[in-house]
């Protein structure tokens, strides 16, 4: 799925503020997450890191060249590189579950950008919303354009070193479900 950039630009709007009942699609995905911690701390993470991230899908050429990664939090830019010495313990916890549950190592920080190339058909998914579950647990809620399959492992590599220590799903969901949850 190629994302137009109209389209990036909608998820940045969602991703400060809860979309319009009436603009959901008939179908969304979602991905029920454990967190190590609050899930407003775990929604403010998550938030810093793709904001940028769509950001530069918006701004930035995607030649090959290396993207600026002065706006990516720093905690996250360390959670890419083996043996950097100052990752916050959500954030090494979060590799060693990631790389538990999905296998290989962590993602290499430009390779994990270069999967928002508005030209790149390999993210499947487009951010919706983030609910709150209870004090522990959230649900990342994303579009997918009624597809039940998609690439998504960047966005389990968010979720998991954001604070994550179970990451469930995909699973479609009628949007009246996401509707009635309540929004962190």
């Amino acid at each position: 799925m190629i994302h137009e950039i109209e389209d990036i630009e909608q998820e940045r709007v969602r991703l400060s503020r809860r979309p319009a009942r009436d603009d959901a699609p008939p179908v969304l995905c979602a991905f029920d997450v454990r967190t190590s911690g609050s899930v407003t701390e775990f929604a403010t993470r998550v938030r810093s890191v793709l904001t940028p991230a769509l950001q530069l899908a918006v701004s930035q050429p995607f030649t090959g060249e290396d993207l600026p990664i002065d706006a990516i939090p720093d905690w996250f830019v360390a959670a890419g590189r083996p043996g950097a010495v100052s990752v916050p313990d959500f954030a090494l916890r979060g590799v060693e579950l990631y790389e538990a549950a999905i296998g290989g190592g962590p993602w290499d920080l430009q390779e994990w950008l270069y999967q928002f190339d508005p030209d790149s058909e390999f993210r499947g998914w487009a951010w919706w919303d983030l609910t709150h579950s209870s004090d522990r647990e959230t649900r990342i809620w994303v579009d997918t354009w009624g597809e039940s399959f998609f690439a998504c492992d960047e966005l389990r590599w968010l979720a998991y070193v954001s604070g994550g220590m179970e990451v469930g799903g995909p699973t479609l969901v009628r949007a009246p479900d996401w509707i009635a949850a309540t929004t962190v």
